[in-house]
């Protein structure tokens, strides 16, 4: 069996006529007569019924059909991979993310991607944001190719490659601020400076205060993590922000969170059917393969 017999019988069922069938093919009709003949035999069974009309699948036929939709698929697939590798590696890839990856994940992934001199000819496009609503905002529109965010947007495909953990940010004098680690029981009914209501944030922090069944004294609300640090260094309200925005600042003291919810996944992510440059689908896979094989 080849993969030129599979092809045949394939258009022969979709055109249920071996005179358009051969036409498509650039062939002539007792050709294709006698290599579907040929893939029958090998097979020991009829895979078409043939009367005047034309031509229908018979119970094996149908059976043998997904199978080789399969085959051709994973061909093309194979074919498309090694022509990906010829392909010159040049191009631009836009990268929309939320704007606290700007410490840690998007560096880390800048090195590890140019760290191979292959890569130094694509250009690299970022573009930060507050909310992961922007993000899927920017992917959905086309304006990024990928986007970084806490959630799998729906119709993209979705790869989780890293994990942020949440701390307490507050004052140096806090009683608790030499405590390596706290739980929200230590600090109820202490006031807090909440990320905005709607926000990831938001809601990945009321989870870790419903877990502990426990009402947060939010006193202050704001879109902005600096705002929040800059509030729990004047002891206005403790914070609950990502660990990688406040572990470069020396105004406030941090403390991890003995809570479940204190992680959040990261995922990186791509619409589905979507047509990408070769160049950012191959950043994708980059990332794919390097950041998910860890987890």
């Amino acid at each position: 069996m080849t993969t030129r017999q599979i092809l045949f019988f394939l258009t022969l069922a979709r055109h249920g006529s071996f005179t358009k069938a051969a036409d498509e093919l650039f062939m002539t009709q007792p050709g294709l007569s006698y290599a579907i003949k040929q893939l029958e035999a090998e097979l020991d069974v009829p895979l078409f019924n043939r009367n005047d009309k034309g031509v229908t699948l018979t119970r094996f036929g149908e059976t043998f059909m997904p199978y080789a939709e399969s085959i051709m698929s994973q061909v093309k697939a194979a074919a498309d991979a090694v022509a990906e590798q010829k392909a010159p590696l040049v191009g631009k890839v836009n990268i929309t993310y939320i704007v606290t990856f700007t410490v840690d994940i998007i560096p880390n992934m800048l090195r590890d991607f140019y760290s191979d001199e292959r890569h130094n000819r694509i250009d690299i496009q970022l573009t930060a944001v507050q909310t992961t609503a922007e993000v899927i905002e920017q992917l959905k529109s086309g304006k990024a190719d990928v986007c970084l965010s806490y959630s799998r947007p729906e119709n993209t495909e979705s790869v989780r490659i890293s994990e942020q953990e949440l701390v307490l940010a507050l004052p140096h004098n806090h009683p608790l601020a030499e405590r390596g680690e706290v739980s929200l029981r230590d600090i109820d009914g202490e006031p807090m400076a909440f990320c905005l209501s709607g926000s990831q944030l938001y809601k990945q922090t009321m989870k870790m205060f419903e877990h502990d069944r426990l009402s947060p004294n939010i006193r202050f609300c704001t879109h902005d993590c600096s705002a929040m640090i800059a509030y729990a260094s004047l002891g206005i309200g403790l914070s609950i922000v990502p660990h990688s925005a406040v572990s470069q600042n020396d105004s406030v003291s941090i403390c991890h969170i003995d809570n479940p919810y204190r992680l959040r996944d990261i995922y990186i992510s791509r619409l589905q059917n979507n047509n990408l440059s070769h160049t950012a689908q191959y950043f994708f896979r980059f990332c794919k393969e390097r950041y998910s094989s860890r987890l």
